[in-house]
Order: C-alpha cells, then structure tokens, then sequence
C-alpha cells in the first residue's frame, strides 16, 4: 500500500472522509463502480428524512 501512496495512487483524506460517510450511511449502501452508488430504495423510504421531504414535497404541489 505504500507504493501507492508514494506513486499518489493511494486513498487521500477526501477518499477517507467519503469512505466513512458511506460505511455510517445506509445498511444497504454498495459502491459498484467509479462514482457509483446503489441503495435500496425501500430503507430510503422508511426514513424519517424521507418521510418529511415527502410531505413537504405534497405541500408544494398540492397534492
């Protein structure tokens, strides 16, 4: 590993911080490709943030 850090190919502060942002996220959170996440859409739903966006979202519409 320390090869790639001296060649800058190694995880720099920003690749860490996002690293523990995605292992503290979501349950369900996998990084499948360069920049891509999936999530299941379903835990999505069922979190409270969720929930309030929803209803403020229905506010704006009026639906």
């Amino acid at each position: 590993m320390k090869v790639f850090k001296i060649l800058g190919l190694g995880p720099n502060e920003d690749d860490k911080r996002l690293k523990e942002l995605v292992n503290k996220s979501y349950k369900s959170v996998k990084v499948v490709g360069r920049g891509t996440i999936r999530i299941d859409p379903k835990e999505v739903r069922e979190t409270e943030e969720f929930k309030k966006a929803r209803k403020q979202a229905k506010a704006i519409v009026g639906a």
